[in-house]
């Protein structure tokens, strides 16, 4: 339990009593490393900064900014490191980002695959969690079956029982008609035991993209054994499946041609689909919105852009200000900024690396919140 005030010792010797919401004040405004000091102060400024109330309220007073993840392999060793940064908050008045070193931290290549995930302040990269602000990690347990580790997972938060899921669904359907192939795997980071644990599947189907996680919710692409291509939801919470929304036709066949160059995003709180022309000679981008129990429909398009290999992180505001990526770069980390009026313009992160790496969309992470969560 928090206490209601942290007394402190004045000059004259007497106990002055800092409120509760005073403390709480304070505290947000600092940077995170001075919380990661500040926890070992006392067990309430402890139980303060790692409440999870505390993290949504600097969560939500934080402006938009970048995670970045720049990864560097030691063949000899045998090991992949991964540095951390985060950045300062967006402007479209500045070319220039500043970033600031978070941490590092090295695995065994063995373990670690990609893609990777970002979710509410940590990161699941295969068998991995780590908490880019701290660096502390912790290994997932074996799969309770012998189904290859390098298949799939989404990783999510469900904000009311306040834990991180990870889900590894089963093989591609097809000549596995059998239960064991229509089950998935539920993992939940601080649960006892510390196992996965199959979960039952009412809609076999097959995944085909990478998942979203919205407010519990984690949305990805799928076809079921019946042959329909929708959008999938799962329930964090209830660790359910539903069919969310169907694909127009439209929308299918341009998933299936263009499949490579499409991305999940967070539109305002609904799902959309931001398919990459890459036959047009004009580079653009169209976004398909979806809603439950409806059709997707096309929202808008995004023309005028710079002729380059993109790929769309998020839109930004009402506007329709959007954020792509590039999907490789080896010069230099920086992002495109197009705004409602058909403008682009090249935003850099200045970071201070002594080394030439490869930047790629899996670089770049948006939405990044400071998180002292212990991974316990």
């Amino acid at each position: 339990m928090i206490r209601r005030s942290l007394p402190l010792c004045n000059k004259s010797r007497t106990n002055v009593a800092v409120p509760l919401d005073l403390q709480i004040e304070i505290l947000r405004r600092l940077p995170s490393k001075s919380l990661v000091r500040f926890m070992l102060v006392s067990k309430s400024w402890q139980e303060i900064i790692s409440s999870k109330s505390f993290i949504r309220l600097r969560s939500l007073t934080q402006p938009l900014r970048f995670l970045l993840v720049l990864s560097d392999k030691d063949e000899q060793m045998g090991c992949l490191s991964f540095s951390f940064f985060s950045s300062s908050s967006l402007s479209s008045s500045s070319t220039s980002i500043t970033t600031t070193f978070l941490s590092k931290i090295n695995f065994p290549l063995s373990r670690v695959w990609f893609p990777s995930y970002y979710v509410n302040g940590l990161m699941n990269m295969g068998e991995i969690i780590c908490n880019p602000c701290t660096g502390r990690t912790v290994y997932l347990p074996k799969l309770d079956d012998d189904r290859d580790t390098t298949l799939g997972r989404f990783f999510g938060y469900d904000p009311i029982n306040k834990q991180y899921k990870v889900l590894s669904f089963p093989p591609n359907l097809a000549g596995h008609a059998t239960p064991r192939f229509n089950q998935y795997q539920v993992f939940t980071l601080g649960a006892k035991p510390n196992k996965w644990r199959f979960i039952d599947c009412g809609i076999p189907h097959t995944t085909s993209s990478k998942g979203l996680c919205i407010d519990g919710f984690v949305y990805y692409m799928a076809r079921t054994d019946t042959g329909l291509t929708c959008l999938m939801k799962f329930d964090l919470n209830s660790e359910k499946f539903n069919i969310f929304a169907r694909v127009s036709d439209e929308t299918k066949a341009l998933f299936s041609r263009f499949k490579s160059s499409t991305t999940l995003i967070n539109y305002h709180g609904k799902v959309a689909l931001a398919l990459r022309h890459t036959t047009k000679s004009v580079p653009s981008i169209e976004l398909f919105v979806f809603e439950e129990g409806k059709q997707d429909y096309k929202e808008k398009s995004f023309n005028n852009l710079p002729p380059l290999n993109l790929r769309t992180k998020c839109v930004i505001n009402h506007m329709g200000d959007i954020i792509f990526a590039p999907s490789r770069s080896r010069e230099e980390a920086n992002i495109i900024y197009h705004d409602f009026e058909g403008a682009s313009f090249k935003m850099k992160f200045d970071l201070d690396v002594k080394q030439e790496y490869m930047f790629s969309q899996e670089s770049y992470f948006v939405g990044y919140v400071e998180s002292h969560d212990d991974l316990s």
